[in-house]
């Protein structure tokens, strides 16, 4: 996205206060709209961040039946999140917390990482349904007799060229 749309969309700017963009930037709005969905993450990957936690921070000490069944609850409850938010929640939290981490801790670290990417495309989209409601082309359009002519006017001086040629 050009960085004169991106600092429209980072502007906190209500749809009222929007400006109508054209069709290029709708377009560069489509494909930040479109790439901006994040994947969701696999168990496996679950798996490996609360690891790496138990690993780093003091737990009590359980057996693998029931830490199956504490994985199968994280997995629940995180399933919903983006893996990139996950992953820097995670990393938060490998940095902060002195104990392992509650699903309530978890989701309190996402909540922070997500705020910011979720307003923004929030925004964009916002931006984008501003363009498909308000924009219109600048100026007439042509009607096919004014093209007729226009194409007329254009081919005299051509085809003069090509003569003198």
């Amino acid at each position: 996205m050009p960085d004169k749309l991106s600092a429209v969309v980072d502007m906190g700017l209500n749809l009222s206060e929007m400006p109508v963009v054209g069709p290029i930037s709708a377009g560069h709005l489509r494909t930040y709209i479109e790439a901006s969905t994040p994947p969701a993450p696999q168990i496996g990957q679950i798996e490996t961040m609360l690891a790496k936690l138990s690993i780093a921070l003091p737990k009590k000490q359980v057996s693998d039946q029931e830490a199956g069944e504490r994985l199968d609850l994280y997995w629940q409850a995180l399933r919903g999140h983006a893996l990139p938010d996950l992953q820097q929640a995670f990393m938060v939290l490998l940095r902060t917390c002195r104990f392992f981490p509650t699903i309530a801790e978890i989701e309190d670290a996402v909540k922070a990482i997500r705020g910011p990417r979720a307003r923004r495309l929030s925004a964009a989209r916002l931006l984008l349904l501003k363009h498909e409601r308000e924009w219109k082309p600048t100026g007439e359009i042509l009607t096919s007799e004014e093209a007729r002519q226009l194409g007329g006017i254009l081919a005299l001086p051509l085809a003069s060229a090509a003569d003198q040629g």
